[in-house]
């Protein structure tokens, strides 16, 4: 019994240490202004885009939660074909807002594994 005790403690720890920290500081990317403006129907996402270009990559690595720290609730969800989950971020403005026709805005998708951590962070034109 304590065996298989220390064996699930152990696993437990290696499945919770492999997300690494975002290491993203609010100097670096204005986290605050971007969560402000969902779908980015406000334009603030547009200002931020060269900031968040600088830093997506430090999230490559990071859990959801993390993601969630740092960029906040997504715009939408997407699954793949094995249940993996995709963020979409839009960054600028277009029909995914209110009163707008047409083609959605430009946006960004973060790709996650089977273990809810980031392998690829892509713009969408």
């Amino acid at each position: 019994m304590i065996k298989r005790l220390f064996i699930l403690f152990v696993l437990a720890n290696i499945f919770f240490s492999c997300a690494k920290p975002a290491g993203i500081t609010q100097e670096e990317f204005d986290m605050n202004i971007w969560k402000a403006d969902p779908m980015a129907c406000n334009g603030d996402r547009e200002k931020l885009e060269d900031d968040f270009i600088a830093v997506k990559d430090k999230l490559i690595g990071t859990s959801i939660s993390d993601v969630r720290k740092v960029l906040g609730k997504p715009d939408r969800v997407d699954l793949d074909n094995r249940s993996t989950k995709q963020y979409v971020y839009f960054v600028s403005a277009g029909g995914q807002c209110d009163g707008n026709s047409g083609d959605s805005g430009k946006s960004y998708k973060i790709f996650f594994d089977a273990l809810e951590l980031v392998k690829e962070v892509t713009p969408i034109l």
